[in-house]
């Protein structure tokens, strides 16, 4: 079916407004500035390369925080459903939670250097299980919310292409938040590397709060008056029933195990694009990392272009098929492409990645919206709050389990070594004084013809260097084969769950007819 065709057939009720797509939109560049930001930019670098503590002792706080996470969601999601708010079940919480995840993030790296690894640590676990907690108040709801925009199987997967336009043009501020706080590090008024991180944390909790709101102001909640009856379930029987749920059970299990592999090996992008390739310049790494994100841009907004259209024609689950086996070829290629001194060669395969990804996440979202009619269709109540609170519960135990193991990953099975014995750094110290003298009065004070470079980040540079020469034969090969590894086995198993996902397009619309028939339709009110 052509695109004109398909808006002439969409029914007025079913169709969702460009500027409410766009609103709703603006919901997951609040959650990846918090989220993405927090676990893949910063934290490694922050509290394991600048403060010295350990990758296992990040890892567990981590873990520690998500596990709390994954327990607060489900008692978010229940009180969103049974919410009888006039303003809604859903937007009351997106709009409160937004607001405190934004002014909560910045908290987060206020650590005062000078205090002892131990009181580091505490500070640690402290904040992130109270970022965590009200974390919850805004994704729950806001996860909810997209599953209520259309009864329309393609609508929703429409409203979820323009949610990943929308991703895909913010996440390349995301892409450069470590290298603008690497480059604000040299300046002498920001206070180092950790002032950077520091100041650039502000203005991620500002674009956390005004994208977060924006669901709540301008989106429309369709199932409000066809809410879970009060008093029809307990919380236990609706959980029970929930993930009796075989299609639930395989869009969680799809989530769940590509997110754990993603997870366990989030932290080593960092050191791979530093060490590995740039052997200890943290600044090429970090822009490394920059131009990664800008590549994929345009691959990924050209493949949500293309899902846009084929969804009409193919059912969701066999284009995610297509998706998980592009990503597949990608990580294998990323293996042979990750070569030292060799940046532009390990670009090569994230196109690839880019355009698996988009698919995999717009589907499997759409997916899960479709679950929600499939539950009230067995159930006879809507419960989009606790199915999403469910796939979030889940989703974080695997990232629980996976953030807890790759600190450990890390400092255990690759062995890579960050600490240098403090009379190493004092030489080097010494060292980077005298030659720092040297270069400031020659010609190539003025790096690479960039701005001058500071003895504080020249120091940086001869310790990373340091750093590498200390590693034991075989580290470097272990993390290059952990950083794809894992991706290509869980995709694997991917693979398997979507052979033996039921819900087609003619079952969906099987399902829709039979709710309309029980309970009339959903209107935009």
């Amino acid at each position: 079916m052509d695109s004109s065709l398909y808006e002439q057939n969409l029914a007025r009720d079913d169709r969702v407004p460009l500027r409410q797509k766009i609103a709703y939109s603006m919901g997951v560049v609040s959650d990846h500035y918090a989220n993405v930001c927090l676990v893949w930019i910063f934290i490694t670098p922050f509290f394991v390369d600048f403060l010295g503590i350990g990758a296992s002792v990040v890892g567990l706080a981590l873990a520690a925080a998500r596990c709390w996470d994954a327990f607060t969601d489900p008692l978010v999601g229940r009180i969103s459903d049974a919410c009888t708010s006039p303003l809604g079940r859903r937007k009351p919480f997106i709009f409160v939670g937004a607001i405190l995840t934004g002014l909560l993030f910045p908290l987060i790296w206020m650590v005062p250097e000078s205090w002892s690894t131990g009181a580091i640590t505490i500070y640690l676990f402290a904040a992130l299980m109270l970022f965590y907690s009200v974390y919850s108040i805004f994704s729950v709801p806001y996860e909810a919310l997209g599953a209520e925009l259309t009864a329309d199987y393609d609508e929703r997967s429409k409203i979820f292409v323009v949610r990943k336009y929308v991703q895909e043009l913010f996440n390349l501020g995301i892409v450069w938040v470590f290298p603008l706080a690497a480059w604000l590090g040299t300046l002498a008024w920001v206070g180092g590397e950790t002032g950077g991180v520091r100041a650039v944390s502000w203005v991620i909790a500002l674009i956390i709060i005004c994208a977060g709101i924006l669901p709540a102001i301008f989106n429309v909640e369709r199932y409000k008056e066809i809410a879970v009856k009060k008093g029809s379930d307990s919380f236990k029987d609706a959980l029970l029933a929930v993930l009796k749920n075989k299609p639930l059970l395989i869009v969680v299990g799809v989530i769940g195990t590509y997110l754990f592999a993603i997870m366990a090996t989030a932290n080593l992008t960092y050191f791979v694009n530093v060490y590995y390739i740039y052997e200890g310049d943290m600044l090429k790494g970090a822009s490394l990392g920059g131009i990664d994100g800008t590549l994929r841009l345009f691959f990924a907004l050209a493949a949500a272009a293309a899902i846009s259209k084929i969804t009409k024609k193919f059912d969701k689950h066999v284009i995610m098929m297509a998706s998980v086996s592009t990503l597949i070829v990608a990580f294998i290629g990323i293996y042979f492409t990750t070569i030292p001194g060799r940046p532009w060669l390990s670009l090569s395969m994230k196109p690839l990645v880019a355009i698996g990804e988009c698919g995999f996440w717009v589907l499997i979202l759409s997916m899960r919206a479709d679950i929600c009619d499939w539950v009230e269709y067995n159930t006879g109540s809507r419960s989009e709050g606790l199915i999403a609170a469910i796939t979030n519960w889940c989703n974080k135990i695997a990232m629980t389990l996976a953030i807890a193991i790759s600190g450990f990953v890390l400092q255990y099975i690759i062995q890579f070594d960050s600490q240098l014995p403090a009379e190493s750094r004092a030489a080097i110290s010494l060292q980077a004084q005298a030659e720092y003298k040297l270069l400031a009065g020659s010609d190539t004070y003025d790096l690479e013809g960039k701005e001058p470079i500071s003895l504080g980040m020249y120091t940086d540079n001869l310790e990373r260097q340091a750093v590498m020469q200390q590693q034991q034969p075989g580290t470097m090969e272990r993390m290059r084969l952990l950083y794809t590894l894992p991706q290509i086995f869980a995709l694997v198993i991917c693979l398997f769950l979507l052979k033996h996902y039921p819900l087609t397009r003619d079952k969906m619309q099987e399902i829709r007819d039979a709710l309309e028939r029980r309970r009339g339709k959903t209107i935009q009110a």
